[in-house]
């Protein structure tokens, strides 16, 4: 059987204008909606936020790729954070990168079509692993940046963003899969 340009490696892997495009957009729009929403703090979390704008890194990962994905979560989150007074926490840019990343793993099985529910399942269980890999990356870095102890880096921070983060990802990256399907059956895509 032939691979197809639409099942290539390079579909996953490849980095052309296309993906830049989407970087750049995804990036701008997750900065942005995070900056809206930053100022929503969970009570007794260590500076957590609620952010239902993490659906735009998993959403970019999983349907144009890890590298898209990486770059949306990372330079995404470095955005909404200096844009929101907070500066900038390279361990939470690139665990929200790895967030991105992992998601876009879900095109190894998928190549980016969402057109059925086995298909929207790979990509949320993908996306639940990006969030606990991400967070916990960040969160865990935080014990020697920030002089955390390792109960405080779980309570105050792991437990509160990875469980806001998986709430709010797990719950709109289908909606986002379904109608992002939708639309692109309409114009002949899907």
């Amino acid at each position: 059987m032939a691979v197809t340009e639409e099942r290539s490696p390079a579909k996953v892997w490849g980095i052309g204008v296309r993906q830049i495009v989407y970087m750049a957009l995804g990036a701008a729009l997750y900065g942005g909606l995070s900056w809206v929403t930053n100022v929503i703090q969970i009570p007794s979390a260590g500076n957590v936020s609620f952010r239902p704008a993490i659906v735009i890194p998993l959403f970019f990962g999983a349907v144009f790729g890890p590298w898209v994905g990486l770059f949306v979560g990372g330079i995404g989150n470095l955005l909404g954070d200096y844009i929101s007074g907070y500066g900038v926490y390279w361990n939470w840019d690139i665990g929200n990168g790895l967030i991105g990343f992992i998601a876009g793993l879900a095109m190894l099985n998928t190549w980016g079509r969402y057109n059925n529910t086995r298909n929207i399942i790979i990509a949320e269980v993908f996306a639940a692993v990006g969030v606990v890999v991400g967070i916990g990356f960040a969160a865990y870095n935080d014990i020697w940046i920030s002089k955390l102890s390792f109960i405080t880096a779980n309570i105050g921070e792991l437990v509160p963003a990875a469980g806001s983060d998986l709430i709010n990802g797990l719950i709109l990256l289908p909606i986002l899969l379904v109608a992002y399907n939708a639309a692109m059956r309409r114009y002949g895509r899907g």
